[in-house]
C-alpha cells in the first residue's frame, strides 16, 4: 500500500477518479428516467388543470342545464386532488424516491477503493445519505459526496471525540370528548348542568445525535455529523465512540 503522509485533505473526486452522480452510469441512467417520467407527468398535470377549469368555466354558468352537470363532474375528477390528480402526484413521488435512492446509492462506490489505500485490518464504516465515516482503530477516512470532500487522519492526530444527544422539540396532540347535557328550567332562561369535558393530550418529543471528532490538522480540525435519532444511529455512535475516543 503506497504510504501517504497524513492527516491530508483532497478532493473526493480527483483523488478517487471516479465519477460524480452524472457520469456514473446507475445515475446518468436513473436521472435519464426521473426527467423523462418528471416531463411526462408535468405534462399531464397541466392537462389535467386545463381541463377542470375549462369544466369549471362552462358548467357553473350551465349548472341548472343537462350539460351543466357533467361538466361540473368531469371537473371534480380532474381537479388536482382528485383520484387523478392524487396519481400523479403518487407517481412523482416515487420517482423522486428512486432518484433520491440512486443519489445516496452513488456515496457507497467511494468506500472500497478508499478503504483498500488507508485501512489495514478491519475497520468499519457508517453512511448517512451524501456523507460516509470509515474508521477503525488506527486511522479514519471521512468524506463528503457533494461537498467534494475527502479527509484522511491517523488515530494520533485525534485529540477528542464528542456525543451528544439533543432535544430538537416536541410535539403536542390533544383529543377532547363530553358527555352529559344541560336541562333548561321552565321558560327562566336558566340551565342546570352541563357537559362533562375529557381531553387527552399525547407528546412526542424530537432527538438528534451530534458526533464530533477533534483533530490537530489545521485545514479540516473537525469532523462533525448530525444525524436523526434511531437506535441504528446510536449503535454506530456508540461503536465509534468506543474505537477513536483518544
Amino acid at each position: 500500500m503506497e504510504q501517504i503522509d497524513l492527516p491530508c485533505k483532497w478532493n473526493l473526486y480527483e483523488f478517487t477518479g471516479l465519477p460524480d452522480f452524472f457520469h456514473w452510469d446507475r445515475g446518468a441512467e436513473t436521472n435519464r428516467i426521473y426527467s423523462e417520467r418528471e416531463a411526462q407527468i408535468e405534462k399531464k398535470q397541466n392537462l389535467y388543470r386545463r381541463i377542470t377549469i375549462l369544466s369549471l368555466v362552462l358548467g357553473i354558468p350551465l349548472s341548472f342545464e343537462i350539460i351543466g352537470f357533467p361538466l361540473l363532474i368531469v371537473a371534480f375528477i380532474f381537479r388536482k386532488n382528485g383520484r387523478l390528480g392524487n396519481k400523479l402526484t403518487d407517481d412523482l413521488n416515487e420517482e423522486q424516491r428512486q432518484f433520491r435512492n440512486a443519489w445516496y446509492a452513488h456515496t457507497d462506490i467511494f468506500v472500497e477503493p478508499l478503504a483498500k489505500k488507508f485501512m489495514n485490518g478491519q475497520w468499519k464504516m457508517y453512511r448517512s445519505k451524501r456523507i460516509c465515516l470509515i474508521y477503525s482503530s488506527e486511522s479514519v477516512i471521512y468524506f463528503d459526496a457533494d461537498e467534494e470532500l475527502l479527509v484522511v487522519y491517523n488515530r494520533e492526530n485525534i485529540k477528542e471525540v464528542s456525543r451528544e444527544r439533543l432535544h430538537t422539540g416536541a410535539q403536542t396532540q390533544g383529543t377532547a370528548n363530553s358527555v352529559g347535557g344541560a336541562t333548561a328550567i321552565g321558560n327562566t332562561g336558566v340551565t342546570v348542568g352541563g357537559a362533562q369535558t375529557a381531553t387527552q393530550t399525547n407528546t412526542t418529543d424530537f432527538y438528534e445525535w451530534h458526533f464530533d471528532i477533534l483533530t490537530d490538522f489545521f485545514d479540516y480540525p473537525k469532523v462533525s455529523m448530525v444525524l436523526s435519532d434511531s437506535q441504528s444511529v446510536e449503535d454506530f455512535i456508540g461503536k465509534a465512540y468506543a474505537i477513536l475516543k483518544p
